[in-house]
């Protein structure tokens, strides 16, 4: 199939070359994974032509070269070279773009188009023999065609200045667009090109006089609201609403365009594409509105599609397909960044609970949320002295505790323990919960220790005077989720007051520890307390009591 393709583009091998895009365009429905190029010519003369080449993929030129060397020899039996040529990309698109000068016998073609364009001009060759057939032929010569009578064969065609200034439209395009509205109008403003993609200009429009167009036309009310500006309120918000009904009545025009040199302008000799008869209602035509001379009425009444319209609602349902993507990765993200902000005030394993159904009210009533943990390490860190920055500058306080609290965040992402809140001036750390282990301990007391150590170096380094104070204890909780409205995970027992109670009975700059956490620091090496003595508690009343100094590395003993 694909060789009787190439057989039948034409006589010539210029022919081959100007309909090549058309073939590309026809394979793509036989093979819809194909990526298509975009091909066609700027320029003829009888040594060759200019081929202008466009690709989504790169490193397709030599095997093009190759394909171009072996149809010229196989089909049309001509030598053929090819020269890469600098060129200037025609679209906005990522692509590769591409220009080749082939250099072959365009001689017979040439010379084909000349008597084409010779027999058009014979009413006004002069020829003295009157009694001979050519002087016969040269007096029955049309006059003229005036451009009334081609508008009326053309009734959706397109003139254009060099500027893409719109100077005049066929009779059906004027009745879609009442009031003259397309004239005057530049032509990017009313429509665009489909085909090829290239960009709006007057060059690239004139060279592509060889190539079969394609452009649609946006809808009339798309068009007049770029003038609602001008027009009164209650005009304007009509027009929107109209815009809105006739967003789907996409016009597409397929043809040719010619250049004028008596007109100095460009006209665009097309024909709609409309698929069937509910297609054609949709745009507010009739099969009268179709011209006589084209094949469009007779595949409206067989229902048969364009090439062109399936194409265009393939590449509109692979950009449908691009959106649903995006949408599809912006939902990923943003379930993201929603997980990462509930796992920073709920544990992971809670929350994938409550999400599958769990009611929060429910956690303190024994479901699986509500969790009772053996031995956990509860410690809370108080700012001392941020009342009296309160008093004198409350925005100083404010941004004394979020460097302080930001930088204890940092400290506990390097420790296996967990933030359970921050209620005003106090911090509040669990070790050995929500996660178990058996090294609780030691985390919270190293967490503690870097606290005390990172807020000296801030009172060192910065003008902020800022104090702390430290307590912690070991014991057993029950931690679950409460209330219906902002549930938050909160740990309940004796350990809990406990723990409060070292930090409220602690001095600034001290780690204040209970006899449970001391005896189990014992048990470790490097860590280094001393003995506070009896503190008098509330609602505990006497306890022994130690301070946690500093953690030294244990020293290894070298062999002897």
């Amino acid at each position: 199939m694909v060789y009787v393709a190439v057989a039948v583009c034409g006589r010539y091998f210029c022919d081959f070359l100007t309909g090549i895009d058309n073939i590309h365009l026809q394979m793509r429905y036989m093979y819809p994974k194909m990526v298509s190029p975009s091909m066609y010519i700027s320029h003829e003369d009888a040594d060759g032509v200019l081929l202008h080449y466009r690709t989504t993929r790169n490193g397709f030129c030599p095997y093009l070269i190759g394909q171009l060397h072996q149809i010229a020899n196989d089909f049309y039996g001509i030598p053929l070279t090819v020269e890469e040529l600098p060129n200037t990309p025609f679209s906005q698109e990522e692509s590769y773009q591409f220009c080749f000068r082939l250099n072959f016998d365009n001689r017979d073609y040439m010379a084909g188009r000349a008597a084409c364009n010779g027999s058009l001009e014979l009413g006004r060759i002069n020829i003295s023999n009157r009694g001979s057939v050519k002087t016969i032929a040269s007096e029955k010569a049309l006059s003229s065609l005036s451009s009334s009578i081609l508008m009326q064969l053309f009734p959706f065609t397109l003139v254009f200045r060099p500027n893409l200034e719109i100077i005049s439209a066929g009779r059906q395009l004027k009745n879609m667009f009442p009031g003259d509205m397309l004239i005057g109008q530049p032509l990017p403003d009313v429509a665009r090109i489909r085909r090829p993609k290239l960009l709006f200009t007057w060059d690239n429009l004139y060279s592509l006089q060889k190539v079969l167009c394609e452009m649609e036309i946006l809808p009339a009310s798309q068009i007049e609201r770029k003038n609602t500006r001008h027009l009164a309120p209650e005009r304007a918000d009509a027009v929107a609403h109209r815009g809105a009904k006739e967003e789907s009545r996409r016009l597409l025009l397929q043809g040719q365009l010619r250049y004028l040199s008596d007109w100095d302008a460009m006209i665009f000799l097309c024909n709609p594409l409309i698929n069937n008869l509910e297609d054609m209602d949709g745009m507010g035509l009739t099969i009268n509105d179709l011209s006589l001379h084209g094949h469009g009425r007779d595949m409206v009444m067989a229902g048969w599609q364009h090439n062109s319209r399936l194409e265009d609602l393939y590449e509109r349902a692979e950009e449908r397909s691009q959106q649903l993507q995006q949408t599809y990765e912006l939902q990923d993200e943003w379930k993201k960044r929603g997980d990462k902000l509930l796992y920073s005030m709920i544990p992971q394993s809670v929350a994938d609970s409550l999400r599958s159904g769990t009611d929060p009210v429910n956690t303190c009533q024994g479901t699986r949320i509500l969790c009772a943990f053996e031995s956990i390490t509860v410690l809370f860190v108080e700012l001392a002295n941020i009342d009296e920055i309160t008093a004198t500058s409350p925005m100083e306080a404010v941004s004394c505790m979020n460097s302080v609290f930001s930088c204890f965040d940092n400290i506990i992402d390097q420790h296996s323990v967990y933030k359970v809140e921050t209620v005003g001036k106090v911090y509040m750390v669990v070790g050995g919960a929500p996660e178990t282990n058996e090294t609780h301990v030691r985390d919270v007391a190293l967490v503690a220790l870097s606290f005390r150590d990172e807020i000296e170096k801030i009172v060192n380094s910065s003008e902020m005077s800022v104090h702390i104070r430290i307590g912690f204890h070991t014991g057993s909780a029950v931690a679950g989720v409460v209330g219906r409205k902002m549930p938050r995970y909160c740990f309940f027992g004796d350990t809990i007051n406990t723990a409060a109670r070292m930090q409220t009975t602690s001095l600034p700059g001290k780690i204040h520890i209970s006899h449970n956490s001391f005896c189990r620091l014992q048990k470790l090496d490097g860590f280094v307390c001393e003995l506070r003595g009896t503190v008098l508690v509330k609602g505990k009343g006497e306890m022994n009591t130690h301070w946690l100094l500093r953690y030294e590395l244990p020293s290894i003993e070298e062999p002897k």
